[in-house]
């Protein structure tokens, strides 16, 4: 009985869908009802959860999506749509080797020459789509602040005899450190929060340590050196940046002492 009214559900929450995204909140919760009534229904379940993952993507909700495509794959590890919502999400949020894993993933396990064209249709969407990101990215000045050009300016390196020296940096300089660091941001999805605590947690266990860009692509394999390297940069430039504005803050206390 649970099964019928939750299929019921099911097909409400389809016509919801399919009748425009002013009723998008409504075949939510249609789904998410019907996914509470068939839990000890594999197949059913990893049908609504994949069904909910295509209607979070289109609210734009692509953390939740990715996990509504997961979750439907942990039901039913040969259903080939999930695999292919989970990649757009995974696209959306800038992970692109993961999405085409996904994507890759839902070739091969698709059984029917239709899920076959779907999951090709949506290779192409996602290569394209892509393509056109990182040509904005490339067009696109970047955006700085006044406060990082100003205070963000130098960073230390080791001589050839060995010593440590300080080198200004450009502004040119400093902006092109921010585009990278940005472009990788957004390519692996870095500006939300499970991503952003994980990299923080890791640099923090370091206790001062500088991060090498070996050492941190071990921690975070999606990344390569090069990466790694444009990655830490800038993150060390805000360090430094945060560095002198706390000796700037101490001098100006110590002189209003006086």
């Amino acid at each position: 009985m649970l099964d019928e009214a939750a299929m019921e559900m099911k097909e409400e929450g389809n016509k919801l869908f399919r009748a425009g995204p002013e009723n998008f909140d409504e075949a939510l919760k249609k789904y998410s009802a019907a996914i509470q009534m068939c839990e000890t229904n594999p197949t059913l379940s990893s049908t609504l959860h994949c069904n909910r993952a295509l209607l979070l993507l289109h609210k734009k909700e692509y953390v939740e999506a990715e996990e509504d495509a997961k979750k439907a794959l942990q039901y039913n590890p040969k259903n080939a749509k999930a695999y292919v919502r989970a990649g757009q999400a995974c696209q959306k949020t800038g992970r692109m080797k993961m999405a085409m894993a996904y994507l890759n993933a839902a070739m091969d396990k698709a059984e029917t020459k239709k899920a076959k064209a779907l999951a090709a249709k949506i290779i192409k969407q996602v290569i394209k789509e892509e393509e056109d990101r990182l040509e904005m990215l490339r067009k696109n000045k970047v955006p700085i602040t006044e406060a990082q050009l100003q205070g963000a300016g130098s960073e230390h390196y080791i001589d050839k005899d060995g010593k440590a020296k300080k080198r200004f940096l450009s502004t040119e300089e400093l902006k092109e450190r921010k585009r990278k660091f940005d472009v990788i941001v957004e390519r692996y999805g870095l500006k939300y929060a499970e991503p952003q605590e994980a990299i923080a947690s890791y640099l923090t266990s370091l206790n001062g340590r500088v991060a090498t860009a070996e050492d941190f692509v071990k921690r975070f394999p999606m990344m390569s050196v090069p990466e790694a390297v444009d990655f830490l940069s800038w993150i060390q430039t805000g360090l430094q940046f945060k560095e002198q504005v706390l000796d700037r803050n101490k001098k100006n206390i110590g002189t209003a002492e006086k």
